[in-house]
């Protein structure tokens, strides 16, 4: 009974001080360098800036490199031929002839490209009709919509036009796929925040039923896959093949312990958003490349990804109480599969909206919006170590303990790193050029003569001088050099955004031919890195860092968040007083 009392104690002593711990290191980090800085301990600031400037240096090189990395395999993955690859697998492995007239018959375990279906989950609140018929149109051209694809249309009960829209969808495209059918989140379920993880909650247990009931299908059936996107996504023609492709030739052990993500490329309104917002988009996007890219980075699924039907059944499904649905599935799928599961890249992009509304302003309002609502997944960390903590208490054995701690390691790095680095990039770099310009700018002394080096004070008590120890000092060089070389790998990186933009230009919204600036690959080179040199710390600060902080004083009273609207025009909420219920 006291050992129970204990870890009670424990687990709630973990679990305040992981929702404290964003605060702590935003807040309190930043402070105590603050502190240190305007006494006497501004050497020692100056080494922490310095070795988070370099440890920021070797972020951005990685980013140049990767995005370069992503980009050519977006290139060649588009060009790739699916349906000849998974035949040649099927030829390879799925089977084997017999001899003297006997069947072909399966391998054990293995699948071939036409056993598996794809059911894509499509959770949508108030999206205008154009958008979704764009979406669905998009996973209609894919060769194999007519015989291996259903869709699941997850509508709020809420919205009033909803049974229209599902009408007029089926109208539309009921031929165009195996399947097609709706569900409809009931308002005010108990625990059901308002927003797409609980609308999927919702969703996933009537597909299952529909599953069951009229394709006798069951829940662990090994042959489903579950793509889930964003109501204005449009997906690659391609994605399907690829992922059967990849599917099928992953081995059966690892096939329901992997998550499919493509690349997420801001794009589709491009021509449309105002400069801050297309900086912010280009730096979004490269970001999901590279590190999709990274053979090294612990990716997690982000907006839109493809999971297993036994993967999602073995875990419950998705829970409804939660805001970052695609960060906290990917989290929980970890957590009960010991660490086990790992996000895999499909380099074929999915293009989706950035938030958009009817005047300049109001769309870089719906933007800081979704940066807020963005940021608030920092909560994910307190639901990782809480949850880690209650999973090491029910192992039966250390060692499972100790493995399960070291695979779910790169989990919580990668989350620190992503909102973390996010909060501090701009506000630590720019303190560290306050430290060295105007904070440091006592610490002048007289080194004419070496003599008196060994009684050259730090404080200027010795009056202006022509020479500075400031000047001389390995960490400014350092500091100065690494600044420079980070601040050019970013500019570099921006402009690996106009490749990208003209690799995928004909499935952009608008005429590219009307903006002089953008229809010259080499011409929108040069404009984004202008762009981002003036104003590339500007947004990094509006949608990055602001955010950020924000949303660590949020997650001291509460990690469950409702899912705010990030703007799109046509979309609004039931009632004015309601902000939060888009998706």
């Amino acid at each position: 009974m006291l050992y129970d009392v204990r870890r009670r104690i424990i687990f709630h002593g973990l679990h305040l001080l992981a929702r404290m711990l964003p605060a702590l290191v935003i807040y309190g980090g930043t402070i105590c360098l603050l502190v240190c800085a305007l006494c006497r301990y501004r050497w020692g600031v100056l080494l922490a800036l310095t070795l988070f400037t370099l440890y920021m240096t070797h972020l951005c090189l990685t980013f140049l490199i990767c995005s370069a990395l992503g980009l050519f395999r977006v290139f060649r993955d588009s060009r790739e031929d699916w349906i000849g690859l998974l035949f040649e697998h099927n030829t390879r492995t799925r089977l084997r002839g017999g001899k003297n007239g006997e069947d072909i018959r399966p391998l054990a375990g293995e699948l071939c490209g036409s056993d598996v279906l794809h059911i894509v989950m499509l959770p949508t609140y108030r999206t205008p009709l154009d958008v979704l018929t764009g979406t669905l149109d998009a996973l209609a051209r894919s060769k194999i919509a007519c015989d291996n694809i259903g869709v699941c249309l997850a509508f709020e009960e809420r919205e009033e036009t909803a049974r229209e829209k599902e009408a007029e969808l089926n109208l539309r495209f009921a031929n165009r796929f195996k399947f097609m059918f709706a569900t409809f989140h009931p308002p005010n379920l108990p625990d059901h925040l308002p927003g797409k993880s609980s609308n999927e909650c919702w969703a996933f247990q009537q597909l299952c039923k529909e599953l069951q009931e009229v394709h006798g299908i069951e829940p662990f059936d090994p042959r489903v896959v579950i793509t889930v996107i964003d109501d204005d996504s449009e997906m690659h023609e391609r994605y399907f093949e690829a992922l059967t492709y990849h599917f099928v030739s992953t081995s059966e052990q690892q096939r329901y312990l992997t998550t499919w993500q493509p690349p997420i490329c801001h794009f589709k309104n491009y021509l449309r958003q105002p400069m801050l917002v297309r900086i912010s988009s280009i730096f979004s996007t490269l970001n999901e490349l590279a590190c999709l890219a990274n053979p090294l980075d612990c990716h997690v699924p982000f907006s839109s990804y493809s999971i297993s039907l036994v993967l999602a059944s073995a875990v419950g499904g998705w829970d409804p109480d939660f805001l970052a649905e695609d960060w906290h599935m990917f989290a929980k799928c970890s957590l009960m599969t010991e660490g086990r599961v790992r996000c895999s890249p499909i380099f074929l992009p999915i293009l989706n909206y950035t938030p958009e509304e009817d005047t300049y302003w109001a769309t870089l309002g719906s933007r800081w919006t979704q940066a807020k609502r963005h940021a608030l997944g920092v909560s994910e960390l307190v639901y990782v170590i809480s949850s880690g903590y209650l999973a090491v208490l029910e192992l039966p054995s250390f060692g499972r303990a100790a493995a399960f701690v070291w695979r779910l390691t790169p989990l919580l790095g990668k989350f620190t790193q992503t909102h973390f680095v996010n909060g501090t990039a701009a506000i630590w770099n720019l303190l560290a050029q306050l430290v060295i310009h105007f904070y440091m700018f006592g610490s002048w002394c007289n080194i004419r003569d070496p003599s008196n080096m060994g009684y050259c004070p730090l404080d200027g008590s010795l009056g202006m001088t022509e020479n500075q120890l400031l000047r001389n000092s390995l960490m400014v060089f350092l500091q100065q050099r690494a600044t420079a070389v980070m601040a050019s790998a970013s500019i570099l990186s921006g402009g690996l955004g106009a490749i990208y933009f003209h690799m995928v230009k004909d499935r952009i919204e608008g005429d590219i031919d009307e903006h002089w600036h953008i229809r010259i690959l080499p011409l929108m080179w040069l404009v984004i890195e202008l762009e981002v040199s003036l104003c590339g710390l500007v947004q990094s600060f509006i949608y990055g860092a602001i955010p950020l902080w924000i949303a660590c004083l949020r997650v001291i009273t509460s990690v469950r968040f409702t899912h705010v609207v990030a703007g799109m025009v046509g979309r609004g909420s039931d009632d004015p007083d309601d902000d939060h219920v888009g998706l």
